[in-house]
């Protein structure tokens, strides 16, 4: 069968779409619910993190929040977020965190972002709000 043109034939008119402007969504952190070990946590008696590992903390936060979550999501572990089994993981959740629903509210497992040489920072993630659960700097809370 061969089409033809037609030639009283034509094409609808379409009203003109607006156009519709997406927002990025960009990760906030929560420091909140830092865990009560000491060896993991910012407080001042941690001995394991110095102020070299806050100010590359401070510097990492300030890079992953500057892109769109997907694209971070998508990069190597190296740049972006690498995603571990809450089993592969020893940390003790703060109580805290479970009692207020946030754990629940959280993807099933963790999610870690490098601190170069210095550490690891360990955490979960419900939509955009990356909770800051432990700050590893002697690479011990899952095997590497």
């Amino acid at each position: 069968m061969k089409i033809t043109e037609s030639k009283g034939f034509s094409s609808p008119n379409f009203p003109a779409r607006p156009q519709i402007k997406h927002h990025t969504s960009r990760l906030a952190f929560n420091f909140s619910f830092l865990t009560n070990a000491t060896q993991y946590n910012l407080k001042k008696n941690n001995k394991n993190v110095n102020n070299k590992i806050r100010l590359k903390l401070l510097e990492k936060i300030a890079t992953l929040s500057e892109e769109d979550k997907v694209l971070i999501l998508n990069r190597s572990k190296d740049q972006g977020l690498e995603l571990l089994p809450e089993e592969q993981v020893k940390l003790r959740i703060n109580q805290e965190f479970k009692d207020s629903g946030r754990y629940e509210e959280c993807d099933d497992n963790y999610w870690v972002f490098r601190l170069s040489k210095k550490g690891r920072v360990i955490g979960k993630i419900s939509d955009n709000i990356f909770y800051i659960l432990a700050v590893d700097p002697k690479f011990d809370l899952y095997k590497h």
